[in-house]
């Protein structure tokens, strides 16, 4: 079994180099202030984009797939606009599925998907606290990705300030049975959700693809500024979960 990578959410270029000094393998660009998948502005995006290392993966938050309560579809304007002058396109863009429920959101989200440049992947954000965002249940939308051949899903929270981390929202089995879905799917899953440094390790051990933090390396909260102190500790966390699982399998295979 692979080993789960570590993502580190920035919000300008200075964070790039001290996220990837500190052990992140996946870099995304978001601005934290405008919500849980706030899209940075463009000159942000084209400053973090020349400075991500070329062997590593990077994405950008693109907002929500669905504007408003009133159903507004906004997704593929605003992404047109913000990564038409990047030099270096980002590998996958993410779409929170906040007020999805009850309207045709797959439709909408594939064709999104499908005007996005080449072998840049679009990845909807399934939502733990999903009565206070409205959004598809996590097994919906792994099975909504399998179906229409979307490679990852992200799980997330949605309300920052009153959601809690997502372990405080459900518990590890259920984790592990969205990351067993996934795997019989064929699906990518990420997982994230305000998690702290304790909660990584114990992420990290349910074997999803990547864990994802802003929270836990930042100086301040999400909306202060990533330390390489506290990504060094995190990537060190999601490291013991991988080992962990795996001491842990060698002990069931020889029992």
């Amino acid at each position: 079994m692979s080993k789960t990578l570590l993502l580190v959410s920035v919000r300008c270029a200075d964070e790039v180099a001290t996220a990837v000094d500190g052990g992140a393998e996946i870099i995304d660009v978001k601005e934290p202030s405008h919500g849980s998948l706030g899209m940075a502005a463009p000159k942000t995006l084209a400053a973090c984009a020349a400075v991500v290392p070329e062997q590593l993966l990077w994405t950008v938050a693109g907002g929500e797939l669905v504007e408003n309560d009133e159903g507004m579809f906004a997704a593929g304007q605003d992404v047109a606009r913000s990564l038409h002058s990047l030099e270096r396109l980002p590998d996958a863009i993410k779409f929170g599925l906040s007020l999805c429920v009850g309207t045709p959101w797959e439709h909408v989200f594939q064709n999104v998907a499908e005007q996005l440049p080449e072998r840049m992947q679009a990845i909807p954000v399934a939502y733990a606290d999903r009565l206070a965002a409205g959004s598809p249940a996590v097994d919906t939308v792994l099975e909504a990705a399998a179906g229409h051949g979307w490679e990852t899903v992200l799980v997330d929270t949605f309300d920052k300030l009153k959601s809690g981390s997502l372990l405080d929202l459900v518990t590890v089995e259920t984790i592990q049975q969205w990351v067993s879905q996934a795997r019989d799917l064929g699906v990518r899953i990420v997982l994230a959700g305000r998690l702290s440094l304790q909660d990584v390790s114990v992420v990290a051990g349910c074997e999803p693809m990547a864990v994802a933090v802003r929270s836990a390396v930042c100086v301040g909260g999400r909306n202060g500024r990533v330390d390489i102190g506290l990504v060094r500790m995190v990537a060190s966390q999601c490291r013991f979960g991988f080992v962990k699982r795996e001491q842990d399998r060698i002990v069931r295979n020889t029992c």
